[in-house]
């Protein structure tokens, strides 16, 4: 995160941030190889949405594609027109990071996410697809977004602080055996 803010702080785009990352994290994997040699890279999507313009800037380092919602309720998915590795993955392969330019008309949302949302599950194992749970539906306000996105994927996230009812009125415990404990809920 501080190789972020150091970038967005001193490059003035967000083609400039990406590469500054790539270097940043190339001299991290040099200092830190025997510890993570196979987990040293990140995704990201570097969003830039200049002044005064209605128009987004975005570079995509082999994240999630980010979401535009139009106020009318419209989706459009921000499919890069040219894919890129993770940052941190150079030494595979050299291109020039290109900022793709999106309009981003007044009323639009942009959803930036990441695969722990993509990759939430029902209790039937299903994944939570958000192109599909969100496209037609209007969001008057960001808020009522993220609102509508908690309350569709909590319930599919038990865990610590989560509830675990068993649908007879108590509850299970993390390794799902019927908490006996007063009626209350594990601290687990």
């Amino acid at each position: 995160m501080g190789a972020f803010r150091e970038a967005a702080e001193q490059e003035p785009t967000v083609e400039g941030v990406a590469q500054r990352l790539e270097r940043a994290l190339a001299r991290e994997g040099l200092r830190r190889r025997a510890l993570d040699a196979f987990e040293g890279f990140t995704t990201a999507v570097l969003a830039e949405v200049p002044r005064g313009a209605a128009e987004l800037r975005l570079v995509n380092r082999g994240h999630t594609e980010p979401l535009l919602l139009e106020r009318d309720g419209r989706l459009h998915v921000l499919t890069p027109g040219e894919h890129a590795l993770p940052l941190g993955m150079g030494e595979l392969g050299a291109w020039p990071d290109r900022a793709e330019i999106i309009d981003f008309p007044p009323g639009a949302t942009l959803l930036l996410y990441t695969d722990g949302l993509s990759e939430a599950r029902d209790a039937r194992g299903r994944f939570y697809d958000p192109v599909a749970r969100l496209s037609g539906r209007v969001f008057p306000h960001p808020r009522a977004l993220l609102t509508t996105i908690t309350e569709e994927v909590l319930p599919r996230c038990p865990g610590p602080g989560h509830d675990r009812r068993d649908g007879r009125g108590g509850w299970r415990d993390r390794y799902g055996r019927r908490d006996r404990s007063s009626g209350t809920r594990d601290a687990a």
